[in-house]
């Protein structure tokens, strides 16, 4: 039975999904023919050839010869077909450049956000345990510090200590972990660090006040009042639910790095996808903005399903409606 209703859940899950992608896409159309700039003129170039016929010719090869909705249409067929045109920059394929950043940024967001939760579940949860104790005083201390610095003012602090005075890491660069492990894994340290210290500050926070929150309910009061021992109370009960705060945070914050690690990645010398959407926002190149923002509102929507069915796995009391 409860099988079936997963099955139910995860099926009404798909169709949302499928609806909010469809809804973005119009969002992301809408958004990128209203801004500012011409694609003609970004195709074209400061120095090419701005003949009406090749005008013509350059908006008839991006579609924009046809009126919006058979636009929009054309945009989505092809995205179906998995094909998002070539960027105005160089002429490449949208769909290979993006799989190339992919890997980049997903390397290094799991990374940090492995570190994030590994120090962010301890600290929150002891915190909250010895709420109003010395510990628990330093560990706000620490995680407010970490939330007034700006990314990129740690990442500075990171290399002047790390590769500048102790020489231990390179400042910058990437390289890819199949051609260079051990020297992926050193190149990623510092980036991951910084993101990871910046994760788990506001994780740490949010995993205090929830447990606190738990602990002061009722049922735990009852286990603790039947004369449960402590280890019981905390890790059989009060813990269960605030792992489901833990799944959607984490959720929430891995699908929005995607877009968000710019500052780290140009500090560090990833050009991951972050600093791919920067510079082609910069660079009025649409199809490779709209073909980012499609792929990250799917990371988005895809990320949040999955935590959704998670919640069921994790506590069987959730109701899947």
């Amino acid at each position: 039975m409860q099988r079936s209703k997963l099955l139910r859940y995860i099926f009404k899950r798909l169709l949302m999904a499928l609806l909010v992608l469809v809804f973005v896409t119009i969002i992301v159309f809408v958004t990128v023919r209203l801004a500012p700039g011409d694609p003609v003129q970004a195709k074209i170039g400061p120095h090419g050839d701005y003949s009406p016929e090749n005008v013509e010719r350059v908006k008839e090869s991006l579609g924009l010869h046809l009126p919006l909705p058979a636009q929009y249409i054309y945009w989505l067929k092809n995205c179906l077909r998995f094909d998002f045109g070539v960027s105005l920059r160089n002429g490449a394929d949208v769909g290979q450049l993006i799989l190339q950043k992919l890997p980049i940024s997903l390397e290094l967001i799991v990374i940090s956000m492995v570190f994030a939760v590994l120090l962010a579940v301890p600290l929150g949860v002891l915190s909250a345990l010895k709420k109003g104790s010395v510990f628990d005083q330093v560990v706000s201390m620490i995680s407010t510090g970490f939330l007034a610095i700006p990314t990129f003012s740690l990442g500075l602090l990171f290399i002047l200590l790390f590769s500048v005075q102790l020489r231990l890491l390179p400042p910058n660069g990437y390289v890819s972990f199949i051609e260079n492990p051990a020297l992926n894994l050193r190149l990623v340290l510092m980036p991951a660090l910084t993101l990871g210290l910046m994760e788990q500050a506001s994780l740490t926070r949010y995993i205090r006040s929830e447990t606190i929150d738990v602990l002061n309910s009722n049922y735990v009061r009852t286990a603790r009042a039947k004369g449960m021992p402590s280890r019981v109370v905390y890790f059989k009960h009060a813990f269960k639910n605030v792992l489901v705060t833990v799944v959607t945070l984490v959720g929430m914050r891995f699908s929005q790095l995607f877009g968000g690690t710019v500052v780290v990645e140009q500090l560090f010398g990833w050009s991951g996808l972050g600093w791919f959407i920067y510079q082609s926002i910069i660079n009025r190149d649409y199809p490779a903005v709209q073909a980012s923002v499609l792929l990250i509102a799917t990371i988005f929507v895809v990320v949040n399903m999955v935590v959704d069915i998670l919640y069921a796995v994790i506590d069987p009391r959730i109701k899947l409606d």
